[in-house]
């Protein structure tokens, strides 16, 4: 299975959910800042993309590489990435645009945004967690 990845806002609707006091929730979000601000952080700096040709295999493929780390694959996989891209791009800009509207409404509590976000991204992608395309 893959890695499902949170933000902070999710966890915490999700600690409310559950029934956690604020108490819980503040020393949780303590901790949390405490563990960020401890890692080193790592930008996205250096991405490339190219195509190349297999000699042996007689096959095209796509050669990803982000910072020192490369990947290749099959056109059809590079394909299923490239859309998977655009998908997780447009969802990106979809949950600003509706944060910045929930703002403009006077909503600014980020327990709620959380929340909010959560019910969306079910209902976009018919699940709250990773989809993967079939």
């Amino acid at each position: 299975m893959g890695r499902r990845v949170l933000v902070l806002e999710e966890i915490i609707a999700i600690l409310r959910t559950v029934g956690a006091s604020p108490a819980v929730i503040d020393k949780f979000t303590d901790q949390v800042s405490l563990v960020i601000g401890a890692k080193p952080t790592r930008a996205v700096d250096d991405v490339t993309v190219g195509s190349g040709f297999g000699q042996k295999s007689e096959r095209g493929f796509v050669e990803l590489t982000l910072n020192d780390e490369r990947s290749q694959m099959d056109a059809r996989k590079a394909k299923e990435i490239g859309l998977m891209l655009i998908e997780a791009a447009e969802a990106a800009q979809s949950d600003e645009m509706f944060i910045q509207l929930l703002s403009r409404v006077g909503l600014d509590d980020a327990e709620a945004r959380g929340r909010f976000l959560i019910e969306l991204r079910e209902i976009r992608q018919g699940s709250r967690g990773v989809v993967r395309p079939q």
